[in-house]
């Protein structure tokens, strides 16, 4: 019974492997909804093979889950699996509802001063029982263009846009949330829940077949990166050469060009991971004696594997974005740092051929882009590209994070305050602001960042301590794979908002599960 749980776990796995990039990243409500349906079954039938397995765990004639378990894959008193970003989780969403949670007036001058200010220079029926933020501050102060009063009095059209924060209280009494607009904070609750679900369903199925899903990935990443290669030689700017962009730069399925090199950024690295992995099971193999036919095929897969390599890191060249260029090429670095500190902290000194060998392949790639230089360097060095934006961005996004510095405006509340904070001159709406992490800092505050940052780095150095004492091949290329992946989609997200694509955010929640499986588990790829 528990095969049959653990194999719709995994094709459904498959099924969101597939679809979510393919359906234009999932950015459009269909494909969202259908997205976030498909989810929530898994998560109903990993729910349900929890439960059987804690009935009959006492039965005799239930067989044991798997195998496959190492010492530090530790299962918790309710029968989910224990990873390094449980707390880091709970302490998230638990913010995110503190949030959404009405306060009254006075308690929420207490833990937010600028949000009651707000509130309480919008809201005709919000009480006065403090000065105005004007009053407790020297002049002069009043008249800087990020101070909350100066935003709250404002009195421009943009308030009575539905989008923008509401005249009327939202509920029948004066207490209202720390989020400005609890419905966007709702409505992203629920989107990062269909994300942490996708990890958890992978942490608690430890007998899916990573190796397919792998093999899966990277077939689907070829896939895409020659349709964007195609897309680039026709100078078609339709997605599948039949859907109008709203893009002004589509890339492969994706509408916009850094979303795809997002998506790729974390599949190279996957993929190099999965050849040095290959290659090392075969030159360290215990049996000196190979077969020619069994050697031609291994041979020929692995030609396969470089070439759609090769093929992905052309693509994303041919995208000319700047940001995921930069992060692969980091996530590269970071590949050979991380296996240089591994043979000194081991001692081991093996392994030279195989680093040699993908040094060569990435030169032997350089040598392939060196017809289309040109135009890369340009786009690199392109004095109209939109730095200067983003960098009045990035200061209007800090000024909204120093007003609310604690607990943030709200989870996913940008796009609706930022407007009385932009000083850009241009007619564009941000929803985003190009920089995730800042983005964090105005949504969820100090906090809510440094949650997010103790997860990564207690979930980053988890994985390679554990990384360090594995002896197995795949799992230490996979896992190197996936790690070298990870930082790449962190460090683009420095300018860009990939982690707000559903596709690319899944893709992450689906990386960060099979790595903690790979290190953790003895055998789990067949």
């Amino acid at each position: 019974m528990l095969i049959v749980f653990d194999r719709i776990i995994e094709y459904g796995i498959i099924l969101l492997i597939v679809f979510t990039p393919l359906a234009m990243g999932t950015v459009l409500p269909w494909s969202y909804t259908t997205m976030g349906l498909i989810i929530c079954f898994l998560v109903i039938i990993c729910i349900i093979k929890l439960i059987f397995i804690k009935i009959k765990k006492n039965s005799t004639t239930l067989k044991p889950q798997s195998n496959n378990y190492q010492s530090s894959f530790v299962i918790n008193r309710f029968g989910l699996t224990k990873t390094p970003l449980n707390i880091p989780i709970i302490l998230f969403i638990g913010l995110i509802v503190f949030q959404l949670i009405p306060l009254s007036p006075g308690f929420l001058k207490v833990v937010s001063s600028n949000t009651y200010d707000l509130y309480r220079n919008t809201l005709p029926e919000w009480p006065d029982i403090a000065p105005s933020l004007s009053e407790q501050f020297p002049a002069g102060f009043e008249h800087s263009p990020s101070s909350v009063s100066e935003i709250a009095n404002n009195k421009s059209e943009d308030y009575s846009n539905k989008s923008s924060i509401q005249k009327k209280p939202v509920f029948n009494s004066n207490w209202m949330p720390i989020s400005i607009y609890p419905y966007a904070s709702k409505k992203e609750l629920f989107s990062i829940l269909i994300f942490i679900g996708m990890f958890l369903i992978i942490t608690n199925t430890p007998d899916i077949r990573i190796n397919r899903i792998i093999v899966v990935i990277v077939s689907l990443g070829f896939s895409i990166s020659l349709l964007g290669i195609m897309q680039k030689l026709t100078g078609t700017t339709k997605t599948y050469w039949l859907v109008e962009s709203d893009s002004e730069f589509p890339f492969g399925p994706y509408i916009n060009r850094n979303h795809f090199a997002g998506y790729i950024c974390m599949v190279i690295p996957l993929s190099l991971g999965l050849l040095i992995s290959r290659f090392r099971s075969l030159f360290s193999s215990r049996n000196r004696y190979f077969k020619a036919a069994d050697f031609q095929s291994h041979l020929f897969a692995n030609l396969l594997l470089v070439f759609a390599i090769v093929i992905m890191i052309l693509a994303l060249f041919f995208s000319l974005s700047r940001g995921g260029i930069l992060a692969f090429l980091f996530s590269i670095a970071v590949f050979f740092i991380i296996v240089a500190i591994s043979r000194l902290a081991t001692g081991n000194n093996k392994g030279l051929k195989i680093s040699s060998f993908v040094l060569t392949v990435l030169i032997a790639f350089s040598v392939l882009i060196w017809i289309g230089h040109d135009t890369i360097l340009d786009r690199l060095s392109d004095p109209s590209s939109p730095t200067a934006t983003r960098i009045n961005l990035y200061v209007d996004t800090l000024n909204m994070f120093s007003d609310f510095p604690i607990f943030g405006t709200g989870f996913g509340t940008f796009q609706y305050i930022y407007r009385k904070y932009k000083t850009l001159d241009d007619r564009f709406f941000y929803e985003h602001a190009h920089n995730d992490y800042l983005e964090l800092l105005s949504d969820l505050g100090l906090i809510g960042f440094l949650i997010v940052l103790a997860g990564i780095v207690l979930f980053l150095r988890k994985i390679l301590l554990r990384w360090i004492e594995r002896r197995d091949p795949y799992a230490k290329g996979i896992t190197l794979g996936g790690v070298c992946g990870v930082f790449a989609i962190l460090i683009h997200s420095l300018a860009d908002f990939n982690l707000h694509i559903p596709a690319n955010a899944l893709f992450l929640s689906i990386i960060l599960g099979l790595i903690f499986n790979t290190v953790n588990l003895r055998k789990n790829w067949v």
